[in-house]
This record gives structure tokens, C-alpha cells and sequence, in this order.
């Protein structure tokens, strides 16, 4: 709104003859701006286009449709549950705002300490010659007070800066524009019943390789267990695992610590506990570390036509912990998955 004011005046001060001069720089950004609206009025937009083009490159692939998805929680509603908002993601933003045409968005860090950065986004339709402004605020401390290091602070701002031009772009864009690009991807993923089991195995998948306990997740979701999880679960994860991914949330705020269970709970526990046949010794003692070696052992035993750098070139794609442990652990599922992402390339 800031650049819509200073136009005014300029354009008062034109009127009234007291208008400042302006600077070289200033007479390139303004005859570009004006090149671009005039172009953007020579080729106006299609609404119909921009669904069809946005609607197919969200639904290009499953990879694809999941990052679009975006949920979060925001606390526990009157029934003592756990709630999830739903949104548009950053990279339903990034889609919208491609498709969408003669629109111009940007975004920058407008202030930074060891404690907070503060990022501004801003989106501009050239054809109506709207703009909006929206800034994100970002704690760069822990839990503790203790600031970040500093690439943490830098991570951080980028997240910042991606949600400010995510904001800015549904400013502008009206939201029900976007929501048939989300149900279509809503579609594609859930609109069928044939795919809730192997997706059921892939989301287990996926929260194993997490390294927290499942009981977190299950209970989040108010669940006994992967069985019980419905076509709504299954999305509210997929919305979670895009919040994750993107920085949006940490992991403590997805699945929240289980409450700490009493010494005499904890005691009862271990009585009912039967005896383990492999002995004390051997159920107490360190588990081994399993590097490379161990996973590359494990591709072998299984047959699968893959190899250590496919995983870790799909972990590193997906925003995937590396993890070799759970890896092996769920080596046929992580194989069939790894595969198929090969095969969508």
C-alpha cells in the first residue's frame, strides 16, 4: 500500500507543480512498471486458463499434489481434541501465482536481530492495479530464550520470506480462485478408496523415519493405531508433513510430547512386562549403529533395484531425514517408494 501512497503524492505533486525530481534509478523502476501494465492490459488474463494450467501443474504428480496441502494445529476444540487449521501451502502459492499471470510479487527482510526477523511480502495485479503488503514475524530463539546460530537464523528467513510472498499472493488473488486447484488435488490423492491402504503404509512409513514415538502422532489424531486412520486423517498428515517440511511447524508442535507417566505407573508396567527369552543382558545392551553398509546389505538381501544414492537423492528431494536405522528397518517400503519417484522423474 506504501508504493500506491507515494504515487499519489507524485502524481499530486504533478498536479500542484511541486513534484520532486526523480533519480535515474526511479525513471527505470516506473517506465518499468509502466511497460508492464500496459503489456498486461495488451494480454489480459483468462480465468479459465488459470484453473486449467494451475490445476494440471498441481496434479502433475502425487509429490506434487501433497505439497499443496497445508495444515497446522491450533489447539484443542470443546470436545478435548486436537483441531488442525487448513490453508493454502507455499507451493500452492508458488503455482497460483505463476498461473495467474501479470502478477507481480516479491518479498525481502525488513528487519533481523538475534531474537526475531521480520519479513515483507508484496503482490501487485498489473491488470487492476491492486497491491497488497504482508509481514511475517519469526522468533529466531528457542525454547529457552537461547538465539539461534546463525544458519539457523538464515533458514529461518527464508521460511519467513516464503510465507510473506505466500500471504501477499492470496491478498491478491482471491482464494476461491484457488480452491478448485486444491480439490483437484484433494481429488488425486483421496478420491479413491482402492488407495487409503497404501497410503495408510506409506504415511506409517513416513512417521517411523521421523524418530519420534508413533503414540505421539496417534494420539495428536486422536487414533488407536494405522488401522484406524480415515481418508480425513490421511490428509490432515499429508497437510502436516507439508507445514513440517516447509518450516511452518516443529515436530513438537505436530505431535505434541506424550504426558510423563507416575513412578507407580511406570513400576506397574515393568511387573506386568514378561521376561524377555534373550536376557536381560542382551535386551539392555546398546543397539548397534547401521551406516551405508547396513542399508546397502539390506537393498541386496531384498532384491531391490536401487541403491544407497537413489535413497539419499529421494530423502534429500522429499525433505526426508536420512535415517539408516528406520531405513532398514522399512527397507521394502522405503524401496518401493524411492522407485517409484525414480520412475515419475
Amino acid at each position: 500500500m506504501q508504493m500506491v501512497t507515494e504515487m499519489q503524492q507524485y502524481q499530486a505533486g504533478v498536479e500542484t507543480g511541486a513534484a520532486t525530481p526523480l533519480t535515474a534509478l526511479e525513471s527505470i523502476e516506473r517506465a518499468s512498471v509502466d511497460i508492464q501494465v500496459t503489456t498486461a492490459h495488451r494480454f489480459p488474463r483468462s480465468i479459465d486458463r488459470f484453473k486449467k494450467t494451475a490445476m494440471s501443474m498441481a496434479t502433475l504428480d502425487e509429490e506434487t499434489a501433497e505439497s499443496c496441502l497445508y495444515r497446522r494445529p491450533v489447539g484443542k476444540g470443546k470436545d478435548g481434541r486436537e483441531t488442525f487449521a487448513e490453508g493454502m501451502s507455499i507451493r500452492m502459492a508458488e503455482i497460483v501465482g505463476a498461473c495467474y499471470g501479470n502478477l507481480r510479487v516479491a518479498a525481502r527482510i525488513i528487519e533481523q536481530s538475534e531474537r526475531q526477523v521480520v519479513a515483507q511480502g508484496v503482490a501487485h495485479d498489473l491488470e487492476s492495479n491492486f497491491a497488497s503488503t504482508s509481514e511475517v514475524i519469526e522468533s529466531t530463539v528457542d525454547s529457552k530464550g537461547r538465539p539461534y546460530s546463525e544458519r539457523m537464523r538464515v533458514v529461518v528467513a527464508k521460511a519467513a520470506l516464503a510465507k510473506a510472498r505466500r500471504d501477499a499472493t492470496f491478498q491478491v488473488v482471491p482464494r476461491a480462485l484457488a480452491k478448485p486447484v486444491e480439490l483437484a488435488c484433494k481429488s488425486l490423492l483421496f478420491g479413491n478408496a482402492q488407495s487409503i491402504s497404501k497410503r495408510r503404509e506409506r504415511v506409517t512409513l513416513w512417521i517411523n523415519m521421523l524418530g519420534i514415538d508413533a503414540k505421539r502422532v496417534w494420539a495428536a489424531l486422536d487414533v488407536g493405531g494405522p488401522d484406524d486412520l480415515t481418508m480425513e486423517h490421511l490428509e490432515t498428515l499429508t497437510g502436516l508433513r507439508t507445514a513440517l517440511q516447509s518450516g511452518e511447524i516443529t515436530l513438537d508442535e505436530a505431535f505434541p510430547e506424550l504426558p510423563k507417566q507416575s513412578r507407580f505407573e511406570t513400576n506397574a508396567q515393568q511387573q506386568e512386562k514378561p521376561a524377555s527369552p534373550l536376557g536381560d543382558a542382551q535386551v539392555k545392551g546398546p543397539t548397534p549403529k547401521v551406516g551405508d553398509q547396513g542399508v546397502a546389505d539390506a537393498l541386496a538381501a531384498s532384491g531391490a533395484p536401487i541403491t544407497v544414492d537413489d535413497i539419499k537423492a529421494w530423502c534429500k528431494a522429499t525433505n526426508q531425514p536420512y535415517m539408516p536405522d528406520m531405513i532398514v528397518k522399512n527397507i521394502a517400503g522405503v524401496a518401493q517408494m524411492v522407485a517409484d519417484w525414480i520412475a515419475s522423474k
